[in-house]
């Protein structure tokens, strides 16, 4: 049996499985708060296809803007900076996300109204509780299982034995990962968006979307814990995750100041935010 390691996995793997570069130098930017908008709109406008999509997106009823954008720059300036960044991510990593995990036993269309669902989640509960990072918390959310893409492209066999151990024994994926593995994909995730230079606070949301008592004292990377679980339940109610919720109340109603039925009456809005965003993406794809 081959010995695969964390050091030996994020040495073999220079990018995401299917997304372009471009995907990567956006997130590499939040690093840079006084990146200008020539830069973002340069590097966006490197690729044609991309800026075609984006002006699409900027142009149709879910913006309402009063005139037609006809240029990256003006669309940055009109839009805004951060929701720029937050099209562009959707746009490149849809058609990636869109396809099934096999060693996660994860169909096609799944994964990404998982990571979708958890970025509007993430978005809505940081609105909620009054944070102003709503499109950064939309950017963890959307790659916060990045971990699983590669895991399931470098290690399909390993993946498949964690599947079947946590159906075996009725465990999580992460603690069956831990058992096969050593480590878990959210582990790998946050080590692999490091070396890539993503940001810090991006590295923390990946390494603890499973760990409310771990994460940071930054609440952003808390917000996408609860954002994950918030998204499980979206399309049918699951006793499990509202008991992990209720396991965690106090803390979220410490650091959050949300309560339960605060999560509960959001999950409809949340519900329609998908269907607009991901109707809207499709229709650039």
């Amino acid at each position: 049996m081959r010995e695969l390691t964390l050091h030996n996995l994020i040495h073999r793997v220079d990018a995401l499985p299917e997304v372009p570069q471009v995907a990567f130098r956006v997130i590499q930017l939040l690093n840079i708060p006084d990146t200008a908008v020539s830069q973002l709109a340069e590097l966006i406008g490197a690729d044609q296809a991309l800026t075609a999509k984006l002006l699409r997106l900027c142009n149709s009823a879910y913006y309402g803007l009063s005139r037609t954008v006809t240029t990256v720059s003006e669309a940055i300036m009109i839009v805004g900076f951060s929701a720029v960044k937050s099209m562009v991510l959707m746009i490149t990593t849809q058609s990636t996300m869109n396809k099934g995990l096999l060693g996660y036993k994860i169909k096609p269309g799944e994964f990404w109204r998982h990571s979708l669902g958890t970025a509007e989640s993430a978005r809505l509960i940081a609105k909620q509780c009054g944070d102003s990072r709503e499109e950064e918390s939309f950017t963890a959310g959307l790659i916060h299982d990045i971990g699983k893409m590669v895991l399931n492209q470098c290690a399909l066999p390993e993946v498949y034995r964690a599947t079947n151990l946590m159906q075996k024994e009725n465990i999580s994926i992460y603690a069956a990962e831990a058992r096969i593995l050593g480590f878990n994909h959210a582990e790998a995730g946050a080590t692999l968006a490091d070396r890539w230079r993503f940001p810090p606070l991006l590295v923390d949301a990946i390494r603890y979307h499973h760990e409310f008592n771990h994460a940071p004292s930054d609440n952003l990377p808390f917000i996408i814990a609860v954002a994950n679980v918030t998204a499980e339940l979206l399309y049918h109610d699951n006793p499990e995750m509202w008991a992990r919720l209720n396991q965690h109340a106090p803390l979220i109603q410490a650091r959050l100041g949300l309560h339960l039925d605060d999560l509960k009456n959001l999950l409809p809005e949340i519900h329609a935010q998908i269907d607009k965003t991901s109707n809207l993406v499709m229709a650039t794809s």
